[in-house]
């Protein structure tokens, strides 16, 4: 055996020893590090709320090891969900389905389903299986903030905080799953994305109708069920512009920060809004790249690298090319990172 391999042994043991005695641990997934603890202990489920400084409003994502595993978390298993869990497991695509009495509602903020998914990271399903109980894993950072890609971001986020992180390398995605609301009905299912993802609305079409199952996609439907649906979320430590107008110098864009972001309220659905005391003076330009899953999986890091450069805010310039399915689950995720879009 190679010292890595003992390495990832040892660090499996040490995770499996945390989550067993009730407490949290970084967990890598393909698409962000979640902060994870067991569903069946609410002690650990308070946890990760107080270690995130997350309200309980905001539910929690329940990731299983096995579509076995998930059934036991519903209420029941219609044939829609079989079909997407075939499709799309493990993998980012998140399942709010009507949830079992026995899931803590601490999870479900109170609500009667649940969102679950299996993530592909081999480390994540090992640990999984291995404890044999599903896991709550949000993103591991403070609530409301940018999410972590990597081990040092976790441990940067919880600094001082003496938070085990199970490391798993950079995560490939770089951004959260996609949450599908999903309802099975006599004639046809319902359905609504209520987050942007890596899996595609089309994905999704394209695998229900190769299956013959007739369905509908519904635009208007309350997203509380969803993690993350707030208009500000995975915010950074400096205030982010967009801009939507590429010929704009830094300057211009500056000016007319400065008149509009003392207008801004201090906190918005509990996120505080960052907002410089002495104005924005300065600013760092944000460079993602052309093709829409490498800007994806930089995004959070670029996030991270750019406020720690010393200046007043980031911009980013938003440019035409920008446009299609896979841009717009990052822009989901850039426009609510941002204090003001131009």
């Amino acid at each position: 055996m190679t010292a890595t391999a003992n390495d990832v042994s040892e660090n499996l043991k040490k995770a499996k020893d945390i989550l067993f005695a009730g407490g949290v641990v970084g967990l890598p997934t393909e698409t962000v590090y979640g902060l994870a603890a067991r569903i069946d202990l609410p002690q650990a489920i308070e946890k990760i709320f107080k270690v995130k400084e997350r309200p309980f409003f905001d539910p929690l994502i329940v990731h299983v090891s096995s579509i076995e595993m998930a059934k036991k978390t519903s209420s029941e298993w219609k044939e829609a969900y079989q079909v997407l869990a075939e499709a799309f497991w493990p993998g980012p695509l998140t399942l709010i389905i009507p949830k079992h009495p026995d899931i803590n509602s601490m999870i479900t903020a109170g609500l009667e389903s649940v969102g679950v998914r299996m993530p592909s990271h081999p480390l994540a399903l090992k640990l999984i299986a291995e404890i044999g109980t599903p896991l709550a894993a949000p993103s591991a950072n403070k609530f409301g903030r940018t999410s972590p890609t990597s081990v040092a971001h976790v441990e940067a986020e919880f600094k001082g905080e003496n938070i085990f992180v199970l490391d798993g390398g950079d995560c490939q995605i770089g951004i959260e799953s996609t949450v599908l609301w999903v309802r099975q009905e006599a004639d046809k299912v319902k359905l609504s994305i209520l987050r942007r993802g890596h899996i595609l609305k089309s994905e999704i079409e394209d695998v229900l109708l190769k299956k013959g199952i007739h369905f509908e996609f519904l635009e208007h439907i309350d997203k509380r069920e969803s993690p993350g649906h707030m208009k500000h979320h995975y915010m950074p430590s400096v205030p982010l512009i967009v801009c939507t107008d590429k010929s704009r110098s830094v300057d211009d864009v500056l000016l007319e920060v400065n008149q509009k972001i003392n207008l801004l309220p201090d906190e918005i659905e509990s996120i505080k809004i960052f907002k410089p005391k002495n104005g924005i003076q300065s600013a760092e330009v944000m460079m993602l790249s052309l093709d829409p899953l490498l800007a994806t999986r930089e995004f959070y890091g670029q996030l991270r690298v750019c406020a720690s450069q010393g200046k007043d805010a980031i911009i980013f310039y938003r440019e035409t090319y920008q446009v299609g399915e896979r841009w717009d689950s990052l822009f989901d995720r850039l426009n609510k990172a941002a204090s003001l879009i131009l």
